[in-house]
């Protein structure tokens, strides 16, 4: 389902379908290798299927959009006040 409506650009994208079929894989690459501790989306596409994964793994899941908020936090750091 992925590879067709992502790759191949055929049919329609089933939301439902491709996030049961993202977390079937993400649970079959960790099912035999406990060294995995967390995953990275290198495709730009899989991003809206990160919280469906990381619940169904419990690993911390990782994109473009982490990088993002990471190197955004980095450049607009705020005055530390304490607590208030």
């Amino acid at each position: 389902m992925f590879y067709a409506a992502i790759h191949a650009e055929k049919g329609e994208l089933d939301f439902d379908k491709v996030e049961a079929e993202v977390v079937h894989v993400a649970r079959k690459l960790i099912s035999g290798d406990c060294s995995v501790k967390a995953i990275l989306f290198e495709c730009t596409d899989l991003p809206p299927y990160a919280a469906a994964v990381q619940q169904a793994v419990g690993l911390p899941i990782f994109d473009y959009t982490t990088m993002i908020n990471y190197v955004h936090s980095g450049l607009v750091r705020k005055p530390f006040k304490g607590y208030q």
